[in-house]
């Protein structure tokens, strides 16, 4: 029977296969299951990963049900795992503070993207109760050199280098927290080795918010880019992300997406560029 140090599941995504690939690198031995892969259920897991997720609310509700909720339950009851690191979110907190790990949380009626966030909860609710050994990471808004994103800021910085044009959905002043992807696998990482924690959540973040003003900004600068300001956008309200609690756990000085930025569009050009050659 394979013994695994590790498994991923949804280690195929944008944040799965960045752990994936710093696991391996790290020297360690990686699970990454197919979806429905039976083994899943078959053989020793190791430090369990979960980081499936689907965020298209409106199309594919019973999707971000079965990836948040149901494929974790079977999980939780029926897997042979040594501790199960489960990757929330901090949009949790979207509409209200403050943001400690421990305070309440409220479901906007408004949201059209509330699915997520209940579904999300009930994840956490079914690990806290499971009596397995299980940690919850809440990050925020995760970025890097994804080429083929769809997220934020890796399709205006797309858009921005190829089309010369940015549109821009949301207001000037529309702000939230930013993690890098780099960040984000280095705490998991550093999470998955420690023993005991004082708590079993934490958000993970850079704990400043940065507005779409100074981001467009950037991106003007360093690509000669126009930046048309759609008229009629409503924002959602997202509050400055407490990362008190994992700094007290571990080495984390989390960077700031505004110093990235620049690098950023180097990356993306330089990647477009050999894309274009090859």
């Amino acid at each position: 029977m394979l013994v695994s140090n590790y498994t991923v599941v949804g280690g195929k995504g944008f944040i799965g296969s960045a752990i994936t690939t710093y696991l391996k690198k790290m020297g360690n031995t990686v699970y990454v299951p197919k979806r429905n892969d039976d083994e899943l259920f078959e053989q020793e897991l190791g430090t369990l990963i979960y980081c499936a997720g689907q965020g298209d609310c409106t199309n594919r509700p019973f999707e971000v049900l079965n990836a948040h909720t149901v494929l974790l339950s079977n999980v939780l009851q029926h897997a042979n795992f040594k501790r199960l690191i489960y990757i929330s979110s901090t949009r949790l907190y979207a509409g209200q503070n403050p943001t400690n790990e421990s305070d309440n949380l409220t479901i906007l009626s408004e949201d059209n993207r509330r699915l997520f966030n209940l579904t999300k909860l009930v994840a956490e609710e079914l690990c806290l109760l499971s009596q397995q050994d299980v940690l919850i990471l809440r990050p925020s808004n995760v970025y890097g050199l994804a080429l083929q994103s769809p997220l934020f800021l890796p399709a205006i910085t797309r858009n921005a280098i190829n089309n010369g044009r940015i549109d821009m959905y949301v207001s000037p002043d529309y702000a939230k927290d930013y993690v890098s992807i780099d960040d984000l696998v280095s705490v998991i990482y550093q999470m998955s080795l420690k023993n005991t924690f004082s708590k079993k959540i934490y958000n993970v973040a850079s704990g400043v918010n940065t507005c779409a003003s100074s981001i467009a900004t950037i991106l003007s600068s360093e690509t000669g880019c126009t930046v048309n300001w759609v008229d009629g956008c409503v924002d959602e309200y997202f509050p400055v992300n407490d990362i008190a609690a994992i700094k007290q756990e571990i080495s984390f000085e989390p960077r700031n997406v505004l110093d990235d930025l620049k690098l950023m569009v180097d990356d993306f050009k330089t990647k477009l560029c050999d894309r274009h050659t090859e």
